[in-house]
């Protein structure tokens, strides 16, 4: 029960950061992936690209390989 409070917690704070970049350009979500140091905001950002019809290789190479 209490790994599960965590992790509804977790869940929150990710769907909130999402909520707040939702209109972000994909280059900007790119440039706040790769300068953010939260590991919630970087997950935030992976939702709001599957979100937009990514697949999960684009997405590795949107936030591996663009500057």
């Amino acid at each position: 029960m209490f790994n599960f409070k965590i992790f509804n917690e977790v869940s929150t704070e990710v769907l909130t950061i999402k909520n707040d970049l939702q209109l972000n350009s994909e280059l900007q979500l790119i440039n706040k992936y790769k300068t953010s140091t939260s590991e919630n905001y970087r997950q935030a950002i992976i939702l709001i690209f599957k979100e937009r019809g990514y697949s999960s290789l684009e997405i590795g190479q949107l936030l591996v390989c663009k500057i």
